[in-house]
């Protein structure tokens, strides 16, 4: 009887215990039954989450308590750390669901509203980061947001909050009143229209490299971000203006970075951010936007300069992308956690032990010479590895190291992967890996790319027009924003560039036509990020924070759209976006730069290995030929169209011409001209020489002792019935060596 007796004892005790953690007992079905990993992982916890929607709405308004929102994702240290130490501990969670109506929000599925209350936090705190908690009214206006804080002080806020709900409602109110109307006011204020002309734009180059750390590279000293929006104008305005001083800014940067702990030397790929000035030291987290981002400016900077070691960084982190984060069905998953077996960068992270163990004890020791030991900070005597110290000659020993250390490291457990689907992502990766095949020739990428393009059109579009933001376990969900419709269609035009497939601009066309329907502001001209209020108020998102902007990708689509087709009506769409937007984009400085370089291609010319003249009508691709040392134009004019022959038989027509330059200097070279056809136009009673259809035009050099050349193509592109402009596109082709 006594056993019996415990036994009972111990089940009663044990009920007590499953009940005040009641979420360990009965996980949360709306989170479990989520389409969202993060909020999968959440299922657990002690506090009674709702997710972002009516029912919690609903319930704040019913039982009159304010919300408490949390904003994460998957791969992100903090939000473990308080899944853990706040909302799994019992004090603070049963405080929660007493006083609050607790949402979980993925911020990766919902941008617009992650970027509209991040900035309520920014505005009260000065500082921002997730994860992100802001308190709500029932009429979703915010009145609080805080960053991660520990325990104590946090549980310390949340009474303080539920005696001034108690005690000072109306104030609480009217607060969330205030800054509900002054940040909607913020987020879509006008500013006066500026002219982007090629001297402002230089001024705003001077103040952005004046920013830049003059030893690492990067805006600023730490924490220290990519961003790659920054990187790609200042490239653009190297190419524009032979600007030394913004390639010496990006160089420094991508130098640093490739060398440094923030790229991932075993498998490729860069984590997020560096906690040091010298990129040693990451926040481990891999996201996909930093990969198809930061592979772009490699890709980019080798094509302007024709530095290999950039091409050899793109490839690898594209090889990454294909062997851990691409889906079987041609996806791309969004990130690799920073966290493993508990702790922040296990997976990444050795000790001189585990270095002797792995390579023995005189390769242990040359490594951790080459390498070196964190001083200080939480990976204080641990090693990350880097090539900060390594030589050109000691480059193929540190390789050698690598390879025996890449098993060792695949033994360690993983970190968790974000498996869901993202269409803004997706586009900019499918952009990323379009380039790739573009300027490296490598058809696995091409290959890549247009799976990624089939599988996102298949499978993220809506019944009624439109698409989904979000796909993971064979489901599309959430309506898509303003940023997807334009990087998705951003990269559908490259997939148009590479393959000449016209179903990809026609894809491209049809989201930038439901991008204006649902998103324009047809007053201002530029556009909304939701086709409805997210949160508060409907709001416009401008500023590119570590990915483009909304605006600056739908900008980016509009002008390579009007460059592609005759459509006049795509132009005047155009201007105008241009002209809302001009004036917040130079003021902005580093968060304007999409819509900067996006500007200067409309308003100038295109740059890059595929460029258009004649209102779409004349593509024109550049490439060097190894075998036969020969620099190749590759021309497609469309049907009912022609340019001159470089000889079109009278003095005031423009002849086609193509012209070889290293640095400032003309090179010669032996250039071949197609046999061109002579007929006669209806506004020319004298035969012409022209040339019609796809044609190649060549030019030999046997002296190219640079890395890369300058080519120029001038064009006057006609039909039957008129000729347009004269123009001149721009080449810069990297020669292998």
């Amino acid at each position: 009887m006594r056993t019996v007796f415990w036994l009972l004892v111990a089940l009663f005790t044990m009920s007590i215990v499953i009940t005040s953690y009641g979420a360990l007992a009965a996980p949360n079905e709306r989170l479990s039954k989520s389409a969202s990993p993060y909020l999968r992982l959440h299922a657990d916890d002690l506090v009674q989450w709702y997710t972002w929607g009516d029912e919690a709405f609903d319930k704040a308004r019913t039982l009159s308590k304010p919300l408490l929102v949390s904003f994460g994702y998957t791969a992100c240290h903090w939000c473990h750390v308080m899944q853990e130490t706040h909302f799994r501990q019992p004090e603070i969670s049963n405080f929660i669901n007493e006083n609050f109506i607790p949402v979980l929000v993925d911020r990766e599925r919902r941008t617009a509203l992650d970027e509209t209350y991040m900035l309520v936090t920014e505005v009260l705190t000065q500082s921002g980061g997730w994860p992100n908690t802001v308190f709500l009214t029932p009429e979703l206006k915010p009145f609080y947001g805080t960053g991660y804080i520990p325990p104590e002080p946090f549980l310390q806020l949340i009474e303080a909050i539920t005696q001034g709900w108690s005690d000072n409602r109306p104030d609480l109110l009217a607060e969330g009143d205030r800054l509900a109307g002054l940040l909607a006011n913020y987020q879509n204020r006008s500013e006066e229209a500026k002219a982007i002309t090629p001297e402002a734009l230089s001024k705003l180059s001077q103040e952005l490299v004046a920013s830049f750390d003059p030893v690492y590279g990067g805006l600023g000293q730490a924490p220290k971000f990519f961003q790659p929006t920054v990187l790609m104008f200042l490239l653009q305005r190297y190419e524009r203006d032979d600007d030394l001083a913004a390639l010496e800014a990006v160089e420094k940067t991508l130098v640093s970075v490739q060398s440094g702990g923030i790229h991932d030397q075993l498998e490729g790929g860069f984590h997020r951010y560096a906690v040091d000035p010298a990129w040693r030291i990451p926040h481990f987290e891999k996201m996909l936007y930093d990969q198809a981002q930061m592979t772009e400016v490699y890709l980019e900077a080798y094509r302007l300069t024709g530095n290999r070691k950039y091409a050899g960084t793109a490839r690898k982190t594209l090889d990454y992308v294909l062997a851990d984060l691409t889906a079987p069905d041609g996806g791309f998953y969004s990130t690799r956690d920073a966290d493993s077996e508990g702790e922040e960068g296990t997976y990444y992270v050795w000790t001189p032990e585990e270095l002797e163990e792995v390579l023995g004890t005189d390769k242990a020791i040359e490594a951790v010479n080459l390498f070196d030991l964190i001083s200080d900070g939480e990976f204080a005597g641990k090693i990350i590895l880097n090539l900060d110290n390594v030589a050109d000659i000691q480059l193929q020993d540190v390789l050698a190291i690598f390879e025996k250390l890449k098993p060792a490291r695949n033994q360690r457990q993983k970190p968790r992967r974000d498996e869901k689907i993202l269409t803004s992502w997706n586009g900019m990766m499918i952009a990323s890996f379009a380039t790739g095949a573009a300027i490296l020739g490598e058809e696995k990428y091409q290959n890549a790319a247009i799976k990624a393009g089939e599988f996102l059109w298949q499978n993220m579009r809506t019944a009624n027009r439109g698409l989904f933001k979000s796909f993971f376990e064979s489901e599309a969900d959430v309506e898509a924003e303003l940023e997807d419709y334009g990087q998705l269609a951003r990269a559908y035009i490259y997939l148009f560039d590479l393959t000449r497939e016209n179903i990809w601009l026609e894809r491209a066309n049809a989201l930038k036509e439901e991008m204006l329907e649902n998103f324009s502001d047809p007053k201002a001209g530029d556009f909304y990020a939701t086709s409805g209020s997210a949160g508060f108020a409907r709001t416009k998102l401008r500023s590119d924070i570590d990915q483009p902007s909304g605006n600056g990708a739908a900008l980016d689509v509009l002008a390579r759209l009007a460059k592609r087709t005759s459509d006049a009506q795509a132009t005047l769409v155009t201007e105008k976006a241009l002209a809302s937007l001009s004036g917040i984009a130079m003021k902005g400085k580093s968060s304007g730069a999409s819509i900067l370089s996006a500007a200067d291609r409309h308003l100038r010319s295109e740059n890059g290995p595929v460029q258009y003249a004649g209102n779409g009508n004349v593509r024109v691709s550049g490439e060097y030929q190894g075998k036969s040392r020969q620099i190749r134009l590759k021309v497609t004019v469309a049907e009912g169209w022609h340019v001159n022959a470089n000889k079109p038989l009278e003095d005031h027509l423009i002849a086609t011409e193509f012209k070889l330059n290293a640095g400032n200097n003309p090179v010669k070279a032996e250039t071949a001209y197609p046999k061109p056809l002579v007929k006669t136009l209806s506004f020319n009673a004298n035969p012409v020489a022209v040339l019609e259809h796809e044609f190649e035009i060549t030019a030999s050099a046997e002296a190219l002792d640079v890395q890369v050349v300058e080519a120029t193509l001038d064009v006057q592109t006609c039909s039957d019935e008129i000729c347009l402009l004269p123009e001149t596109l721009k080449f810069r082709i990297p020669v292998s060596q």
